[in-house]
């Protein structure tokens, strides 16, 4: 038992279109019914029909021309050709044009429930898909538009980054600098106490740069723009160089940093400051959590080939 749907029978044999109209109504349809192809033109642009029922031989406009118009309107409407046996090469090419059968009249009408109830079936199945691509449209512009949003929040990330880098690394850099300068005594001599103070803040300093320039490496890996200098490094160079900027943070809470690198270790081809940068996160978080007086150590050798 098909549903409930809105049908336009078109045909010009009164009769037929009784017989029809009476039929479909016992099925349960709400039926419509035109004499004429303009008739059944002025209908379809005034109201919705699931199916079309259309003589495909009318006196004024042919039915092929009624299926162009309504797939035009509205093309998941089932649109099922009426023909006599004379007119079968004209119903071929309506099914070439679109539409979903045909029906021989007046012997084969019997088939007319069976063809109705697949063709809404299937009209079903292609608002489902319709409404599916529509939604999955909708989704992708969201994602699109949450996409765009993100790329400002980004843009305007690495806008403030770039800002903070400049603001902050400049008063530093001077800070850090004049702190050398007092400790080498070109402005004049420095005694032990006022060195020690100069130590700290030379540490201090050196250290927030250090702060500052991981925010900004961390904004970097995260935007794709990492940049990296690679050249063949000698590993326990970079190690010892490690040590000496690392003490002066260990000092104060008597905590040692050993480094052990095998010999004959070859070069390592990568960027210089991102592998110091690394060692000198991995040592201050292991200081951190190292009791005063510990030992830290760090050694380096050939693994397998």
């Amino acid at each position: 038992q098909s549903h409930p749907s809105n049908i336009l029978v078109i045909d010009d044999e009164v009769a037929t279109l009784k017989t029809l109209s009476a039929r479909l109504q016992d099925m349960g349809h709400r039926v419509t019914t035109a004499a004429t192809g303009r008739e059944a033109l002025a209908l379809l642009r005034k109201q919705p029909f699931n199916i079309i029922i259309a003589d495909i031989k009318l006196p004024d406009i042919g039915g092929l021309e009624i299926l162009e118009t309504t797939k035009e309107l509205n093309p998941e409407v089932a649109v099922i050709m009426i023909t006599s046996r004379a007119s079968i090469e004209m119903a071929a090419e309506a099914i070439n044009e679109g539409a979903y059968a045909y029906i021989l009249k007046p012997g084969a009408m019997s088939e007319l429930a069976t063809i109705i109830n697949y063709a809404l079936r299937e009209q079903k199945l292609l608002i489902e898909n319709r409404k599916l691509v529509e939604s999955l449209q909708r989704s992708n512009k969201s994602l699109e538009e949450v996409n765009k949003a993100l790329e400002r929040a980004s843009h305007a990330k690495s806008d403030f980054m770039a800002k903070m880098s400049h603001e902050l690394r400049t008063p530093l850099n001077v800070i850090i600098g004049f702190s050398e300068l007092m400790l080498d005594q070109m402005p004049g001599e420095v005694n032990e106490e006022q060195r020690q103070c100069l130590d700290d803040i030379l540490t201090s300093g050196q250290h927030l740069l250090g702060l500052i320039n991981d925010v900004l490496d961390l904004s970097k890996i995260e935007s794709g723009k990492v940049e990296l200098r690679l050249r063949n490094i000698a590993l326990g160079d970079v190690l010892q160089s490690l040590r000496n900027t690392m003490m002066p943070m260990l000092t104060p809470r008597k905590q040692s940093l050993d480094i052990e690198v095998e010999e004959g270790l070859p070069l390592v081809r990568a960027d210089e400051a991102k592998v110091k940068q690394v060692f000198f996160n991995l040592v201050s978080n292991s200081a951190r959590f190292t009791s005063d007086g510990g030992k830290l150590k760090i050694e380096a050798a050939r693994k397998g080939n």
